[in-house]
């Protein structure tokens, strides 16, 4: 309760949760060792295939192919001012070549925004190694920065680190830490500094799948100076691009847009895109994967995203703890896409971060922690079976129960309880 003076409402404060006792697996002590032993056997394996020609270069030195490789090329080809043959399949293909050397299958289509190539062509003055583990390091930290300063503990560090989605990202050179470390920052700095935040949104344009329902949260809750500012961010970003860069990078990036999703979606199993639909962590994955046709696919992810758009608008305009709703909304950033790879996963540490923030403050739920272990269990046999074991989208959608369930838990416990007492 609240204390008044005399002739004043008092006010009675409603319990943050029903509080269930922390399991003995998240002592104090353990998440930290937990995490870091993870990491350590992470690294160790980095290692071992490093030294065996098997990660980052092969035995002659030659950089083995995988998805920083295009970055690396992509980048390069900006700093010589050919930035619009990336998006020339043809082209890119050569590109390709003329650094790895003959390969039975490369991307084809580069699906980025030119903004994205202001970011790489820093790290494609370094040599490709270096390059490789700058991006990693860089990008990492920025990932780590943002969910210890949602949390504000040490343990959440060695729980990122120890996410198999880390390693899935660490290990293609992927730009899931960049995408978690924009999305958290934003969700940070909302409250406080919107137009920060705005600066946060504006970036995450690069990818712009993963802020679609964005805009839906920002109107929700009125929170216009941040969507203004989101909005001039990402305006300047592509002046900035198109000065830098030309104009005709502009106009080649649709075509390499449709030719990525052409790619993607009209693809069978045994494309070198998708190796098999298990390994697609979304909705539409999961129904492919069930040996569905692409239209019910389609149907059933676009019901999917339209429910989880109208969950989100709601909680965005309810009284939910913050928390809660930033760990909703970067939820559904997994959600909403069809088009979502394990390292893209990563940006689960967001709305992990976020959830644990509330926990720590309120209390925990019964059930809440057990599920959790299931989870990241479902996260590491779903990673290192590489799809065979077709849990990725299960995984956000599972967490998403659990948020709603904390904001409802919330809501029915204030409505239970008086709101005013005479003094």
């Amino acid at each position: 309760m609240n204390d008044a003076p005399p002739g004043r409402v008092l006010t009675v404060t409603p319990p943050l949760s029903r509080s269930a006792r922390p399991l003995g697996i998240f002592a104090a002590w353990r998440p930290n060792a937990y995490g870091y032993a993870l990491a350590a056997a992470y690294a160790g394996l980095f290692v071992l295939l490093y030294r065996s020609g098997g990660w980052l270069v092969d035995n002659r030195g030659v950089p083995l192919w995988n998805d920083f490789t295009v970055y690396w090329i992509g980048g390069g080809a900006a700093l010589h001012g050919q930035a619009a043959l990336v998006y020339d399949p043809a082209e890119f293909v050569k590109l390709q070549e003329a650094v790895i050397g003959p390969k039975d299958a490369f991307v084809q289509n580069w699906p980025y925004p030119p903004t994205f190539f202001l970011i790489l062509a820093p790290f494609a003055m370094l040599p490709y190694v270096s390059a490789f583990i700058a991006w990693n390091v860089a990008t990492l930290l920025g990932c780590v920065a943002a969910v210890f300063y949602i949390v504000r503990r040490l343990a959440a560090v060695a729980l990122v680190l120890a996410s198999p989605f880390t390693f899935a990202n660490l290990w293609a050179g992927q730009n899931a830490f960049l995408t978690a470390g924009l999305l958290g920052g934003s969700l940070l700095f909302l409250e406080q500094r919107p137009l920060l935040a705005g600066v946060f949104i504006g970036c995450l344009a690069y990818k712009p799948h993963f802020g679609v329902l964005l805009p839906v949260a920002l109107i929700a809750a009125r929170h216009w100076r941040a969507l203004g500012s989101a909005a001039v961010t990402a305006v300047v970003l592509v002046g900035a691009s198109a000065v830098v860069l030309g104009t005709d990078v502009w106009e080649a990036f649709p075509r390499g847009l449709l030719g990525q999703a052409g790619g993607v979606f009209a693809a069978d199993q045994g494309n070198p895109i998708i190796l098999r639909w298990g390994y697609v962590p979304t909705v539409y994955g999961l129904v492919r994967d069930l040996d569905c046709g692409a239209a019910l696919a389609w149907l059933v992810q676009t019901a999917a995203a339209s429910g989880v758009a109208v969950v989100i608008w709601l909680v965005w305009r309810s009284p939910a703890r913050y928390a809660l709703k930033a760990a909703a909304l970067s939820t559904a950033a997994l959600i909403v896409p069809p088009y979502v790879f394990p390292y893209d996963m990563a940006v689960i540490a967001i709305p992990v971060a976020f959830l644990a923030a509330d926990q720590l403050t309120c209390g925990l739920l019964k059930g809440e922690q057990a599920l959790l272990l299931v989870l990241f269990g479902a996260a590491f046999l779903f990673v290192f079976t590489h799809g065979y074991v077709p849990l990725g989208s299960i995984v956000p959608l599972a967490l998403l129960s659990v948020i709603l369930r904390r904001a409802l838990s919330a809501h029915w416990t204030s409505l239970a309880l008086p709101r005013n007492l005479p003094a």
